[in-house]
């Protein structure tokens, strides 16, 4: 995947949510697509961050049904107390 020894790798996988929530400035955002550009792996990462984080944000859109819901708090709370 991508270079974990690489710092500019590391540095865009530590930015890489405020840079998909276009939570950084430009100059940073430059950074990130320059890098990209530059590397196949992080882009590739980044294509597949930006896909998740739009299905997620569509499938939050709709409610859960009260069924769905109710069992995902039951095991929420089960989690929760160990």
């Amino acid at each position: 995947m991508t270079h974990q020894s690489d710092p500019q790798c590391r540095a865009l996988l530590a930015g890489i949510s405020a840079y998909l929530d276009g939570e950084l400035g430009t100059a940073e955002c430059e950074t990130i697509e320059r890098h990209c550009r530059e590397c196949p792996d992080c882009a590739r990462l980044v294509r597949g961050f930006r896909q998740t984080v739009g299905l997620c944000r569509e499938a939050g859109a709709e409610p859960l049904p009260e069924p769905v819901r109710r069992r995902a708090q039951e095991s929420i709370r089960r989690l929760l107390e160990g």
